[in-house]
Parts: C-alpha cells; structure tokens; sequence
C-alpha cells in the first residue's frame, strides 16, 4: 500500500519537469478538495527529504536536475557558509557548496535550506540560497543591551553572526544590561540586516557564566519545564491499579524480575527474566514499562511527548519527556513495587536462535534493582558482600550473561559491527562544580542489557513487519562507497588496510575493526569509520540495519525517554490477541507515521547536539584552571589550520592552531590527512603522539587552544 507521500512524488516525477500547484495534485490523485492539507503536509515531509522544491506561485516540481540541492546550512566564523547536501536516491556524492555571506539571503546557522549551484568550471561547489525550508530554531539566547529604542540581543551561538533588535521591552520583564534572554525572532532578514525578535524569556543576570547548561539547553529551542496543564494531567493518572485491569493481565509477580541500571538512575524501564529449560532453552523475559498504558495517543501528555521527541541528558541535569508523576513513579519498574509492563517472553536456543515468543500485557514486580557495577562484582567474584546480598539472583544472571554472549557471537558472524566509542563522565562535587573528567568503563553488564534488548526490539519489529502492519522502524543504511573511499588512504596511513572497491563491505569493516582493537589509537580508527557511516534515523519503511546486521529493527524497550517507543507499544497492543486492525487505522497509520518519524530523528538530533555542547561547555570550565600546564596527546584531527589533540589524562579535544606549530610552511594532505612542514619535515598525522600545554581556554567560542612542545 502506498503512502499519501509517495503517491503525491509520483505524481511530480509523471508531470516533470512541469511544476504543479497543490489543486493540481489533488485532483490528479481523485482527492477530495478538503484534503488538499494532507498532500500539502506530504509535501512538506518530501521538501524536507530534498525530493521537492516549491517554486514560484506556489508551484512545486521534482528535483531531477543538480542546479538546485538541499542541505543544513553551517556559518563559518567569517561569515560565510557551507551547505552540507542531502543526498537523494541515485545522486553521487558531493562536496559541501560555499555559499558566500552575500548569497545567505535570509538563511543562518542551522537552516534547512535550498540552494541553486552557480556554475564556474574548475572551481569548488558554490551556490546561493534560493529558499530557507525549515528554520533550524525559532528563539536564540543572548546578552541584552538597552538602547534607545529597546535594545539588542548579542546571540550567544557566533555562529548566527547577526544581532537581533529588539524594538520593546516588556516593563514587567525588568531586564537589566548584560541580562541572559531568550529571544523569539519575528522577522528573518536578509544580508548582514540585524534580525528583528521580541524578548519572551530572562534566564540570568550578566553574573550568569556562559558554561551555565540551561543557556546551552535554550538556545535549541528546549522548554525544561512542563506546561501546567501537562503536570496537572499527570498527577491526574491513577497511581492505582484497577481491580479489574489486574484481573485482565498476565500476572508476572512470583516471577524473578531484575533491573539493571546506572547507579544514579531513577526511572527503571526495563527488566529483566530468565529461566534455563530442560532442553538447553533460555527462556529470556523483557518486560516493559506500558506507558501506553497511561499515556493515550492524542491526551495532552501525548502530544507533549511527541513534541519533546526524547528525554535529554546534557552533563549536569535530565529534560524527561514525561513529568515526574510518571517517569519516575508510575511507570518506573521501582523494586518491590506492582508495575503494569508489555512483556515479550523469548526461547532462545543455544545456538542463538530464536525459537518461539509470546506477547503479553502484564504485570510485574521488580525483585531486585541492580547497578552495572553490582551485576559486575557477581561476575568477576570480586566483592564477597555483593555475592551474599545477591545470591538467591547469581544462577539468573550468570544465565543472561551467557545468553548475551551467544547473542553477541550470532551477531557478529552475520556482520554486526562494534563501533562503541568511550562514553565521558563529568564528576561534579556538592556544590555543583566540576572536579574531573573520565572516561567510561564499558563492562560485561552494559553488553548483557544491550543484547537482551536488541533481541526485543528485533521481535518485535519482524512480528510487526510480517503482519503487514504499518510501524516505526529504526533504520541504519549501508555506507556509500564513496564514503567509504574517502577513508582508505587515512587508514592506510595508520597502517590499515580497507579493501572498499572489493569484497562485501560488513567483512572488511570487521577486519579492520578487529585490528584496531589491538592499537594504541584504535578508538581513533573507529571513529573514523563511525564518520562515514551514514546516521541511525527513524522511519515508516523498513530498510534495515546495516551496524548491527539486523534485517528489520525497532525501538520498543524505552517509551519512559523515546517517543517510538511509545508509538510502537500502541500499534502492538492493537494487534496482540488474534486482533486486526481496521482499514481506516493502517491507512492512518501509514499517512501519519513518516511525519513522526521525521520530529522523532529531528528531535534526537537535538537531543544530540545538545548532550555534546553541555559537555564542552563542562570541559572547558573544568580545563580553564590548568591554563600553561602541559599534558601528553594524541592527535586526533588534521585541518589545514592546524592540529587537533585528545589529552590522555582527560578525555577533551582542542586545537594546535598553525600559528603554535614550529615555524614553518605547512602542506596539507587532505585525502591521507596529514600536515607537512616543508622545511623542516615534521609531518602530523592522526595517532601521533605529542606534548602540548593549554594556552588559551575560550568560553565564547568553545575551543581549547594548545601550544605544540614535541613529538613523543
């Protein structure tokens, strides 16, 4: 069954290279004319995919030819930009365009925006925006300044490389000079015009430091607090469980359930069961939160929900995407405590092969909460304390760990890759302030949990999927070759060898992750190889995923912190028991998923961004007290304006800029990514190790600036 959005492109592709308006389209497709606002949503989500541009007079028209491109626009310090392509099906690859800052027309840091190429032979892609198609933010956050007619906002984000005039000051708000604001921008102007806003929001005082992560958390448009409305709805849910809802349930209580978690989490949503049958069978029990349970599709919890897309975690406080009176409560799988779940009972084999599962809506109540590093110490037998207290649970986790190994083993012999990357850990003090820097520790209990949880979202998407049922799929395309290419000479510089124009891909990348793992600088391959990789996204169409080899996947065990999830848990349970779902839902579903999946990669993209700044921020307060001490690195970067470096001691990144190298003219390698000085014949390459001293911290632009001392 075709979607409303790919019977409105083929449409478009019929009619090329004629444009037509949305009537036109509706009628070609025997819609009603009060359906002309489902096509014109179709073809927003096709605008946004980079298949459709709308052109004058409100035309629109397939983008077949290469004179006109869509991507995110990056502003450089100096005020130009790059747009990094979207690539459409059956497009090669292409450099980012230049646009110069007198082409941005109203496009900033951020935008979504369509470009027309400006043909010059010989030259690298430029281009000029021809039409800003979604705005990357609506509100910035920046410093006010009285003026004589109101005043104005300095954005905190350089790169909007614009003020913004703010024309009135609501008395009420009493903003003082220097004051933190969030401004709604109003008018998006062209050329170097200051942008016009209103202010809607003081976050601080001038006293407010730059490295606070609300200024980071408001600038990408984040509300941490809940509507009123919204929290009133929650505390509204009913904490108890209905006689009658109980009686309906599969009742999972004597059962011996374990959560497995962070020592500081506090929501609990997914646990764990497991029994070893007479034949060899693991019988593995992933149980749920059924959020759906309480939060129905359309309520005002719903719709925030799906607006705020995903919880995030950036460094120093958690922005849940349920209020408290669930994530924490209700729905959080506490121990000792009745807990309503969607559960998925699964026989596993002991060649790791999936030999029978079973649904079910019920009931469970955690008998033990356990942290990675407890569930740890049961493994190695290190602390006799733990080993005692968890006793009675030792044969039940000594039995998922060796179903998670087996799993992990299939996994790999079908093409899985292990492209984790060391996590970092920012360890504050009571008073708030940040005391060290780490890196993570990636224990056995972190991979028992993933492999059990893998296992779910897989059954349940092929279940899905073989049921012909319209559904949310997380999906993680193959690499591009070219990309792929691109790395070779890097690797091979590091002394690896990837074969990309031969031999299938998964085997190769395999190979050459396998070799890292014994090198110094191993994570640095990975992270290369992550880079070419296209991003993980959300989809109504499944197409796989490629990095852990899965032929059809979900995302079902998190609904507490991912909306997906959410989503998925309702159309199962609307197909669990023998139920069929009308013709009018599928149809529903099909037109409404591709736009939720879309807000939902949207916002974990955010989500993302967000996690990443917070922490820099973080690392730059932290690293500002060692300014003109030296530190042993590893370079980690090559650009033609200089080196970059990770420190050994703490996991943060910065920058040799040319002007701290030994004095010299340097040649950049762009293709085996290396710097050479020409005279001397140092040469920089990725892995190197070096001894830098931290010359300048800047919490402006968030970089890190180091002095070069010597190669090691």
């Amino acid at each position: 069954m075709q979607s409303l959005k790919q019977r409105v492109e083929a449409v478009l592709r019929s009619a090329s290279p004629r444009t037509l308006r949305v009537m036109d389209i509706v009628k070609r497709l025997g819609l009603r004319p009060t359906q002309r606002r489902l096509v014109r949503h179709a073809l927003r989500e096709l605008s946004r995919e980079g298949k459709v541009h709308r052109f004058k007079a409100q035309r629109y028209g397939i983008l077949g030819a290469p004179e006109i491109v869509t991507g995110k626009l990056e502003i450089a310090a100096k005020g130009y930009g790059f747009v990094r392509i979207h690539l459409r099906e059956g497009m090669e690859r292409v450099a980012d365009v230049f646009i110069a800052r007198r082409n941005l027309a109203t496009g900033v840091h951020g935008d979504t925006v369509a470009v027309r190429m400006i043909r010059r032979p010989g030259e690298k892609p430029e281009g000029r925006i021809a039409e800003v198609l979604a705005r990357g933010r609506a509100i910035l956050v920046g410093q006010f300044q009285h003026g004589k007619r109101g005043g104005i906002g300095m954005p905190r984000d350089q790169r909007i490389g614009r003020h913004v005039s703010i024309s009135h000051v609501p008395a009420r708000l009493r903003v003082e000079n220097g004051a933190w604001v969030v401004v709604k921008i109003t008018d998006w102007t062209s050329g170097r015009d200051p942008l016009l806003g209103t202010i809607v929001e003081v976050l601080g005082d001038k006293k407010m430091p730059l490295t606070d992560v609300l200024l980071v958390v408001r600038d990408y448009g984040v509300q941490p607090e809940f509507p009123k409305a919204v929290l009133r709805a929650a505390r509204e849910v009913a904490k108890v469980i209905a006689p009658e809802e109980l009686a309906r349930r599969q009742d999972f209580r004597p059962m011996r359930t374990i959560t497995i978690d962070p020592v500081d989490a506090k929501d609990f949503d997914d646990a764990l069961s497991i029994e070893v049958l007479e034949n060899g069978v693991f019988r593995l029990g992933v149980h749920i939160a059924d959020v759906s349970h309480y939060v129905a599709e359309g309520s005002l919890i719903g719709k925030e929900a799906r607006e705020r897309g995903t919880s995030i975690y950036p460094v120093d406080r958690v922005i849940p995407m349920l209020p408290d009176a669930l994530s924490n409560t209700i729905c959080s799988l506490r121990p000792d405590e009745d807990r309503l779940t969607m559960s998925v009972i699964i026989d596993v084999d002991s060649n790791g092969q999936v030999r029978d599962y079973r649904f079910y809506e019920a009931i469970i109540r955690s008998r033990f909460r356990m942290t990675y590093e407890e569930v740890e110490a049961v493994f190695d037998r290190s602390d006799p304390w733990i080993l005692s207290k968890y006793q009675s649970v030792q044969d039940d986790l000594l039995a998922l760990k060796a179903l998670s190994d087996r799993l992990r083993q299939v996994r790999a012999e079908r093409g899985s890759l292990d492209l984790d990357m060391p996590e970092t850990e920012v360890i504050f003090n009571s008073a708030g302030q940040v005391v060290d820097i780490t890196r993570k520790i990636r224990l056995a209990s972190h991979r028992l949990v993933e492999e059990c949880m893998v296992l779910a979202n897989e059954v349940v998407a092929q279940h899905l999927f073989w049921l012909k049922i319209p559904s949310l799929y997380r999906v993680h395309e193959k690499p591009a070759r070219e990309k792929l290419e691109r790395i070779v000479p890097i690797l091979a510089n590091l002394g690896i060898t990837l074969r990309s124009s031969r031999g299938k891909i998964v085997e190769q990348l395999q190979a050459v992750l396998t070799r890292a793992e014994h090198l110094p600088h191993g994570y640095m391959i990975r992270r290369l190889i992550l880079r070419a990789m296209m991003r993980a996204q959300y989809s109504a169409e499944n197409k796989g995923h490629f990095g852990i080899a899965s032929a059809c996947y979900t995302h079902f065990t998190s609904p507490i912190r991912r909306y997906p999830d959410l989503v998925v848990h309702r159309i199962l349970r609307e197909s669990m028991g023998g139920r069929q779902l009308t013709d009018d839902r599928q149809q529903e579903l099909a037109q409404g998923l591709p736009a939720i999946a879309q807000l939902a990669t949207d916002r974990e993209d955010r989500a993302d961004v967000i996690e990443r700044e917070a922490m820099l921020v973080k690392s730059l307060e932290f690293m500002h007290a060692f300014l003109g001490e030296e530190f042993e690195a590893t370079v980690s970067g090559i650009a033609n304006h200089g080196v970059y470096v990770e420190l050994d001691q703490y996991p943060v990144e910065g920058l040799i800029p040319l002007r701290n190298l030994p004095s010299d003219s340097y040649e950049y390698d762009e293709e085996r990514l290396l710097l050479k000085a020409r005279k001397r014949g140092i040469t920089f390459v990725l892995g190197q190790r070096v001894l830098v001293s931290l010359e300048r911290v800047d919490l402006v632009n968030r970089r890190m600036d180091f002095g070069f001392k010597k190669i090691l």
